[in-house]
């Protein structure tokens, strides 16, 4: 394989190459390597005569249409970063999603998002385009051409796509990921799976989150095939189960709620899914108790994976293969192992000196630019070393608590007030800003408590003089916050419980929600 500085010329190797083996695979029928190749061409052409240039900012109501993976390959080809939206989130959020990007177009895959997608832009300098109605046409010899051109003057440090976290501020912070770091990412996948391209990847997690960057970058920049899995059927878990083993997939990553959402419903057994290979978990903890069902029904077919990485350092950093020595106490949760090869890290106590238990901080080509647009909250924890060992090294401070031992990381816990709930990394400052804009509402908080070994809950805290009821109070925060950031109950108090410093006590709150329900 030669060298190859960006994605786009990957891309073009392994299009080239596997051209007639399918690339996207849905029920109907698949698209094939060369299909997928026309295609992004055609959109490629589109966005030149839009008048894109490199590093202008799409958006993209992502739903897994093909047409929005090929423009997604389209963009990555001429050095134009794109992030996709969620279309249900509310739009007070994408609109300030919209706004830091600067996004020039935003396209609709689904004409049934149009109109909501319109109104979001109705403000901003931002046209709306539905891919249906893209004039889309053969590619000519001289419009390859210039593409071909356009691709070479990208540079790896470009940045490929943004992906968006949430935001302590109330306002979602975009991770600007590069070229490099992703191609330093499709290479580690590559290998650490052994893939080829009679692999089969479960697209399980929407486009708008950091767990759907291992299936589209590492199936289709190896020349493997990617088989989308659409929203309704995450709701429907024999429907799910079923889909994928008709769809013969040979690598599951999902986040831990879902296969053990799956296992519970009795949907996953232990015939359902005789083609995969792995089955690779990460976004949260896998409490153990709950993994060893997973591993009863598949640990002598497939290899079970615990994967860790923030957003910030390209999806997974560290991975670590599960065996029947794991199982032998089923306290906690499994190891997040070493991290993967070409990285490096610290651990840093509270006084910022290297210790065996502390905050991780991620060194290595992973590290993504920063976030985008935001300088200042990218100051904060991307760091520039300067001592003499890692000399201008970029570091990430993870704000994630590790215990190392005998090499092995172990994650303790967090620093802040973030936590990983369904997968999705979620300040709890966000959701607290949601809580303030409902009316009556003079203060809030929110904590996070896990029942059982299993499952967490958000609880919200609204201190208030009106008489609230907590029903219309989570009608109503839907227009501030996505589905996942909803608590499961809100309580209303006269005022908040501080402590001796005059901050809000969480631990008086946690022990609020024992007490009888008055």
């Amino acid at each position: 394989m030669r060298h190859h500085y960006n994605l786009g010329m990957l891309f073009l190797e392994q299009a080239q190459t596997h051209a007639a083996r399918p690339a996207l695979r849905f029920a109907e029928s698949d698209v094939r390597y060369e299909e997928l190749l026309d295609l992004v061409a055609a959109l490629a052409n589109f966005l030149i005569e839009c008048e894109l240039k490199r590093g202008d900012v799409i958006a993209i109501a992502h739903t897994k249409d093909r047409m929005s993976y090929a423009l997604m390959l389209a963009a990555i080809r001429l050095g134009v970063p794109y992030f996709n939206i969620d279309v249900a989130s509310p739009q007070s959020r994408n609109d300030s999603i919209l706004a830091t990007c600067a996004a020039r177009l935003l396209f609709v895959d689904n004409f049934n998002d149009l109109v909501a997608m319109q109104e979001l832009c109705h403000d901003r300098d931002c046209a709306v385009i539905a891919l249906a109605d893209a004039a889309l046409t053969p590619t000519t010899d001289d419009q390859w051409r210039e593409q071909e051109a356009r691709m070479r003057d990208v540079d790896s440090a470009s940045i490929a796509y943004i992906m968006f976290t949430s935001g302590s501020t109330g306002t979602p912070k975009g991770v600007a990921v590069t070229h490099q770091n992703v191609l330093h990412f499709i290479q580690w996948g590559r290998d650490r799976f052994g893939i080829t391209p009679d692999d089969n990847f479960a697209n399980l997690s929407p486009m708008y989150f950091d767990n759907s960057v291992f299936d589209f970058y590492i199936a289709l920049f190896s020349g493997a095939s990617l088989t989308p899995v659409h929203r309704r059927l995450l709701n429907a878990p024999g429907e799910l189960v079923a889909f994928v083993a008709t769809m013969e997939c040979t690598i599951w990553f999902s986040v831990p709620s879902l296969l053990i959402y799956l296992v519970t419903m009795k949907a996953m057994t232990p015939t359902a899914l005789l083609r995969c290979r792995y089955f690779v978990f990460g976004g949260e903890g896998y409490p153990k108790v709950e993994l060893v069902k997973l591993h009863r029904m598949y640990g002598s077919q497939a290899t079970l994976v615990n994967v860790y990485g923030p957003t910030e350092c390209t999806c997974i950093c560290s991975a670590y293969d599960l065996s029947d020595a794991d199982f032998q106490e089923l306290d906690g949760l499994p190891p997040l192992g070493r991290l993967n090869p070409n990285f490096d890290h610290q651990i840093l106590d509270n006084d910022g000196r290297e210790a065996e238990l502390g905050e991780l901080c991620l060194i290595g080509p992973n590290v993504a630019a920063g976030y985008f647009n935001d300088l200042q909250r990218t100051a904060l924890v991307f760091v520039t070393l300067t001592e003499p060992g890692r000399f201008m090294k970029r570091s990430y401070r993870t704000g994630d608590l590790v215990r190392r031992d005998r090499g092995q990381l172990f994650f303790i816990g967090r620093k802040d007030n973030q936590i990983k709930h369904m997968g999705y990394r979620i300040e709890l400052e966000e959701i607290e800003h949601g809580l303030m804009k409902l009316p009556g509402v003079n203060q809030a908080a929110a904590v996070y408590l896990r029942s059982g070994a299993a499952f967490g809950k958000i609880h919200g805290f609204v201190a208030s003089t009106e008489a609230l009821d907590e029903r219309q109070l989570l009608n109503q925060l839907p227009v501030y916050l996505p589905d996942y950031m909803i608590p499961s109950r809100i309580v209303v108090i006269d005022k908040m419980p501080k402590t001796p410093n005059g901050k809000i006590d969480r631990q008086r709150l946690a022990s609020l929600l024992a007490e009888p329900r008055t």
